[in-house]
């Protein structure tokens, strides 16, 4: 009788260990170092996004200076050859001296856009009929740097032949119109130029500058 007095205590101390035991083990189910979601916060795989930025150094953040020490591009972001359709055309007046006589062609961008000229266009003198009068313009000069011309601005070309009578050759027919091919381009332009008048067999152009 005694013994069962004293058998009853142990397996009540016992049962309450184990029972101890298994609820810890619930109240821990996840593994050390592991951080628990706080109240409020997504779903794992659903992280909120954060702001980048602030985690970045300051220099990280903002764009690089490369405007000390460096030159731009001769064309800028963006800029493309310029194309006929894209260009206006005039001729100044003759400016002779000295036997010879220089006219300004010029081209005029009248896109909404930045282009670009480099190279020698493709000058001839027409008649009405669409005939061509003597020979296209011979190359005067060195290449020039490209041009970029921005909208409305203008870049040209100079036209180079002598007064009447330096040479015996005399003057050709007076035209009705310049035929003119911009550097590139396939596609011409025409103007009318009835002041222009070569003499003396030189028709030259130099190439396109600003």
């Amino acid at each position: 009788m005694l013994r069962r007095h004293v058998l009853a205590p142990i397996a009540i101390v016992s049962i309450t260990l184990v029972a101890a035991g298994c609820a810890g083990a619930s109240g821990t189910s996840e593994p050390i170092g592991a951080t628990s979601a706080a109240p409020g916060s997504t779903a794992p795989g659903k992280e909120r996004p954060s702001d980048a930025s602030s985690s970045l150094p300051a220099a990280a953040a903002v764009a690089p200076d490369d405007s000390a020490g460096s030159e731009p591009a001769a064309a800028g972001p963006g800029s493309r050859r310029c194309r006929a359709e894209g260009l206006g055309m005039s001729l100044g007046r003759a400016d002779a001296g000295a036997g010879q006589v220089y006219y300004r062609l010029t081209f005029e961008n009248k896109s909404q856009a930045s282009c670009t000229l480099r190279g020698f266009p493709g000058v001839s003198l027409i008649k009405r009929d669409g005939s061509v009068i003597g020979v296209p313009a011979g190359r005067e000069g060195g290449m020039q740097d490209q041009t970029v011309i921005g909208p409305g601005r203008t870049a040209g070309v100079t036209l180079h032949t002598l007064n009447q009578g330096i040479e015996d050759s005399g003057c050709w027919e007076r035209p009705d119109y310049l035929r003119v091919y911009p550097p590139g381009s396939t596609e011409a332009l025409t103007l009318r130029a009835p002041q222009l008048r070569i003499c003396g067999d030189r028709f030259t152009t130099t190439a396109t500058g600003g």
